[in-house]
């Protein structure tokens, strides 16, 4: 007999929102709080992200673990990744020991890591990072409201035994932000997105693989994923879509996101396919739609994630097949929005990455 296919769904009925304490399109502050216990078992991470307009780009992330370690113990720890105009890069990190539980509370969003923090505070959130020679503090102001895909709540498993949390706190932000890096101190205006993300098992046992984008473009705050199961769950395709305006979301309902690829190649890095043309339809009634195209130029860096993990760890997983690798795609978003019979196009510049935790060099994809 062949292996049981397991369900996998995005939780949106109201008996999963009472479950969960939550309501229907009103996130709250609290659902950006701690989510998990930080041990065995769980992984927890609070993600943040700056452009800044002089080219600076800046993502800090807490985690409450060894990066993505599931199963090992509490171990805070916390990331800095800065790029500088020029392009060079400026790498920091602070880790406590292992079996140490994080300072973070849970009913709102306050993370404390050594000399770092993130704080949700009046609105605002107030980003600190300090460690070695690198001071970063940055007031993050939202310009959008807090938001999550139905429950922000994936489900695997018969009886939802496992899953993956995702919480959009910041979908865009003002940034506004000082940067020390030994004696040199400057100040930095930008936009910024702070995203939280929780689960009971590693991503790797859930998903195949996944798009992720997020534009903007002509005044619109975009936000596209085209997240795909693992086989064991039929490699079932779980879309989410999002466009926002003016400080109002326009449209996120996945049930009726459509997406194409196209331009699909074998890329030279992973060896797996890549789909230069990702094609997101939304439509919104029988005389309006929004499409959305990322259309890739070139790779910012393409890599192999078991130069993340310990060496003997790597031969083990090449050993059984495994080779997740992970790439940063630059190229055009291309925004189109037809009402009525008029078509208007907007384009702009744009980031998307693609993560591939499976082994399948072809896509299998069941709607």
């Amino acid at each position: 007999m062949g292996k049981t296919i397991k369900s996998a769904r995005l939780a949106n009925s109201d008996s999963d929102y009472n479950k969960l304490n939550i309501s229907p399109k009103q996130p709250r502050p609290r659902e950006d709080g701690m989510r998990t216990n930080g041990r065995e078992g769980s992984y927890e991470w609070w993600y943040t992200d700056a452009e800044f307009e002089d080219g600076t780009t800046i993502v800090t992330i807490f985690y409450t673990k060894n990066y993505f370690d599931v199963p090992g113990p509490a171990q805070p720890t916390v990331d800095i990744d800065i790029t500088h105009p020029d392009g060079t890069k400026t790498l920091q990190s602070f880790q406590q020991s292992k079996g140490a539980d994080i300072n973070a509370k849970k009913d709102i969003c306050d993370v404390n890591i050594g000399n770092s923090y993130l704080k949700y505070i009046d609105g605002q959130y107030i980003l600190h990072f300090e460690q070695g020679n690198v001071i970063y503090h940055a007031a993050m102001t939202s310009k959008l409201p807090m938001w999550r895909p139905d429950t922000g709540h994936w489900f695997y498993g018969d009886q939802d035994e496992h899953f993956f949390a995702w919480f959009v706190a910041q979908p865009s932000s003002a940034i506004e932000a000082a940067l020390t890096i030994g004696d040199t101190t400057t100040q930095l205006k930008g936009t910024g997105y702070h995203d939280h993300n929780w689960g009971n098992i590693g991503m790797d046992k859930l998903m195949n693989h996944w798009y992720w984008g997020r534009a903007k473009v002509a005044g619109f705050d975009i936000i596209a994923c085209d997240i795909i199961a693992e086989k064991k769950y039929h490699y079932k395709r779980l879309p989410v879509f999002m466009i926002a305006k003016d400080g109002e979301i326009l449209t996120d309902d996945q049930s009726l996101t459509q997406i194409t690829r196209e331009d699909t190649i074998e890329h030279p890095t992973t060896k797996k396919f890549m789909d230069n043309h990702l094609i997101y339809k939304q439509p919104i009634s029988k005389t309006e739609t929004y499409t959305v195209e990322f259309i890739r130029k070139r790779d910012i860096f393409s890599v192999s994630l078991l130069g993340k993990v310990a060496r003997f760890k790597a031969t083990i997983a090449k050993l059984i097949g495994l080779n997740p690798t992970y790439t940063r795609i630059l190229g055009e978003v291309r925004l189109t929005h037809e009402k009525d019979g008029v078509k208007e196009v907007y384009k702009h510049e744009g980031l998307w990455e693609q993560m591939f935790f499976g082994n399948n060099k072809n896509s299998i994809i069941n709607e």
